[in-house]
């Protein structure tokens, strides 16, 4: 059952009844004309928080004031609260709770337009996940070459004629969920005079043909995710491309998202990078008590997109950074293109200049696919400590060793050797491979303390501790390490223990934090 998603409108005319179908919306009221007459307001707000608990949304339609700001210090957290435009100004902009929350405007164009994105915006939770192009057919008359490269691309290459004809089309369609605004992202790139067209048909549920809605988008239109609005009932999209020019079109995954619209990707707050390959990654920056350190944490294999290790963070007090990676089937190590890596750094210096932090201050983490973004990353960025466990820091080597240590268990690691090295051969496992040590033999590593949680018997990277510990001793860094039996899954409760047994140690020996 979802989670009850918690909202409190401060001032203007009572809004409930615009979600009075959703069952698991607590929608509260609080007339603002009790600031002027009532004293006993903000036990009122403590009430509510007593009976339903934090607030995920804040709506507020009244100006600046004290009594205002008393309230918004009780109820406010980072993300969840919006000033209706038509009541925001300087005193707010101005306001250290808005720059320390996060605190925005809400924009809407009309009364019909602020209702639909209040239906819109309120729901618990986050989903994400894709259709593969595995599940594209090529139109029959299309006369040039055809190649899969794992899931991560369709390759079509040749003459795709002057005027735009169809080329492929899904056989899976993409769900939206009912009550849930969806947003789609299809991965592509074109090489020569190639141009694409994407055609999403919105078809009602349980009939075969029944379109009611319909977008037609070249490349320029898919600079920017399709909006599929919300409706009551579950509805499907069929997608099909059309191409026209010369050269090569590379089809990747249809992505599909719940869509908080522009208050957040998954959640609210949630921010997005795209690179130039229509590549993603994903953000979402927590200021916490704005003291040392900045967590980072980068999250593993997900088949389903969205963030993890939220409330794992957040328990820790600390300003936290969650980044995950959409890519192929589950992720894909963190690595990419130039400004792909690049924009990574950027964001975690951007956050640690925010809070006026050195890179001493930081501490990145993950587990499994996200240890090799904390390893990678953090031999550029100097932190504090680095916490993982299940460790992958061989990327070509987990990919080798599919074939015979766990034979059709994790194949996104081919996908990723494909991805960055085009074959599977020796030499590009090998050369895959060099990525991380390249980056770790470059490193300062002297000040950082790694934390380590690793198996044993671990069958994915079945060498990594015992070829990254001569490294970091090398470089005089202190490590802390845990050895736990089994094999990479057989016991990741046991790791993740020690993985935030490990972040309270640092947190307390290197900055003073106690475990409450």
């Amino acid at each position: 059952m979802a989670r009850q998603f918690n909202v409190l409108q401060i001032g203007g005319t009572d809004l409930e009844y615009v979600v009075d179908y959703k069952q698991q919306v607590i929608w509260d009221y609080l007339d603002v004309s009790l600031f002027q007459s009532d004293q006993d307001y903000i036990q009122s707000v403590k009430d509510i928080l007593e009976m339903n608990g934090k607030l995920d949304f804040i709506f507020v339609q009244t100006s600046y004031s004290h009594a205002l700001l008393e309230v918004l210090n009780l109820v406010s957290m980072p993300h969840n609260t919006y000033i209706d435009e038509h009541y925001w100004g300087s005193d707010f902009e101005q306001s250290s709770i808005t720059r320390n929350n996060f605190i925005k405007p809400f924009s809407y164009e009309s009364q019909v337009m602020l209702e639909e994105k209040l239906q819109a915006i309120t729901f618990s939770g986050q989903y994400g996940d894709k259709v593969y192009p595995k599940y594209c057919t090529v139109d029959p008359k299309f006369r040039g070459e055809t190649e899969y490269i794992g899931n991560k691309y369709l390759v079509l290459s040749g003459d795709f004629g002057e005027i735009s004809t169809p080329v492929a089309s899904w056989r899976n369609s993409v769900v939206c969920d009912k009550e849930k605004g969806t947003q789609i992202w299809p991965e592509f790139k074109t090489e020569g005079t190639v141009k694409v067209e994407y055609t999403f048909r919105v078809i009602q549920s349980g009939t075969v043909d029944t379109v009611i809605e319909e977008h037609i988008v070249d490349e320029q239109a898919l600079q920017n995710p399709i909006e599929i609005k919300e409706r009551p009932k579950d509805a499907y999209v069929s997608v099909s491309a059309k191409a026209s020019g010369k050269g090569k079109l590379y089809i990747g995954a249809i992505h599909k998202r719940w869509s908080r619209k522009e208050l957040g990707q998954f959640i609210l707050g949630g921010q997005r990078f795209v690179d130039e390959n229509r590549e993603e990654f994903f953000h979402y920056f927590n200021p916490g008590d704005m003291k040392p350190p900045l967590n980072v944490y980068f999250s593993g294999y997900r088949s389903q997109e969205g963030f993890e290790g939220y409330f794992m963070m957040i328990g820790l007090d600390a300003p936290f950074l969650l980044i995950s990676d959409p890519r192929i089937e589950g992720g894909a190590f963190y690595l990419g293109s130039e400004a792909y890596e690049n924009a990574i750094q950027n964001i975690i210096r951007e956050k640690l200049a925010w809070l006026d932090f050195e890179s001493q201050d930081l501490i990145l983490s993950g587990l499994s696919m996200g240890s090799f973004g904390a390893l990678y990353y953090g031999a550029r960025l100097n932190p504090a400590g680095v916490v993982i466990g299940k460790p992958l820091i061989n990327v070509g080597t987990v990919a080798d060793n599919m074939a015979l240590k766990r034979p059709e268990d994790f194949g996104t690691a081919l996908d990723v050797l494909m991805k960055n090295e085009g074959d599977l051969t020796q030499s590009d496992i090998n050369k895959l491979n060099r990525k991380f040590w390249d980056v770790m033999q470059q490193a300062t590593l002297t000040d950082t303390t790694f934390a380590i949680a690793y198996m044993k018997h671990d069958d994915y990277d079945t060498k990594a501790f015992a070829e990254l510990l001569p490294l970091l001793s090398s470089q005089q860094a202190r490590v802390m390490s845990r050895a736990v039996p089994g094999r990479h899954n057989d016991d990741s409760p046991t790791i993740t223990s020690w993985f935030v047994n490990f972040y309270h140690i640092i947190l307390e020996s290197r900055f003073g934090r106690v475990k409450k």
